[in-house]
């Protein structure tokens, strides 16, 4: 005989065990996917700032060629100068192609960016003299930054050595 209970559904309990199973599994994958997109994020600046690394190393070289010693484009300030948080900064030419200083380096970004960028230099010529191509940006909104920066600088032998990437705060 049929006493009525069958298996034809699911009892409470077991909708409950799936449920927190589902809760545990997105408390550990959001986070992941969060860091996973932000260091995705960061090929941005590691590539600009080789960028304007290369730039300043070429407007020396230039600059050699038509004085006894040439110096470095001094851009202290960071271009965009505000903070979108997360968003991304939206795409501006006009922004960099009317700045001097970027115009003699030929750097400019044409599609939106997650970075600020500046390149200080000293000013001056010969062996000594260096400049920082660096990137600060704020991938989570939470006005921490974090700061990716190059360093060039004129050895003795008239040469630019460069260090490696220094890094601060990598995915804040």
């Amino acid at each position: 005989m049929w006493s009525g209970r069958g298996s034809a559904g699911f009892t409470l309990i077991e909708l409950m065990i799936v449920v927190v199973i589902l809760g545990v599994l997105a408390a550990v994958a959001l986070p992941a996917y969060s860091r996973y997109t932000r260091r995705s994020k960061t090929a941005e600046v590691t590539g600009n700032i080789a960028k304007i690394y290369m730039a300043q190393v070429a407007y020396y070289n230039h600059s050699s060629e038509r004085a006894p010693t040439g110096g470095f484009v001094n851009q202290p300030y960071f271009t965009p100068d505000n903070n979108p948080g997360a968003n991304k900064y939206p795409a501006n030419i006009a922004l960099w192609s009317s700045d001097p200083q970027w115009t003699a380096l030929g750097f400019s970004l044409e599609d939106g960016h997650y970075y600020a960028y500046n390149s200080f230099a000293t000013l001056g010529t010969g062996p000594g003299i260096y400049f920082y191509a660096r990137g600060i940006g704020d991938l989570d909104g939470d006005d921490l930054e974090s700061t990716y920066t190059i360093r060039g600088e004129v050895a003795p032998d008239g040469e630019v050595q460069r260090s490696s990437v220094d890094i601060v705060n990598e995915l804040e």
